[in-house]
């Protein structure tokens, strides 16, 4: 199982708008992380090397979005 987080900036303008929300969104998603863990395999058990991901968004969603994902 690999899993990852990764969030993208759409704007350069709001970089730093965004990047304080980063850390916000990360310390959330951590909390997320074992409840993944736990249903990863029966998840995997029926779709092999595939792919499984949560994801959310700020206020301004058009501009900024952040994903936890998990492949078997």
């Amino acid at each position: 199982m690999t899993c990852y987080y990764y969030y993208y900036f759409y704007h350069y303008y709001y970089y730093y708008y965004f990047y304080y929300y980063y850390y916000y969104y990360y310390y959330y998603y951590y909390y997320y992380y074992y409840y993944y863990y736990y249903y990863h395999y029966y998840y995997c058990y029926y779709y092999y090397y595939r792919c499984f991901c949560y994801c959310s968004s700020s206020s301004s969603s058009y501009y900024y979005s952040y994903c936890y994902c998990c492949c078997c």
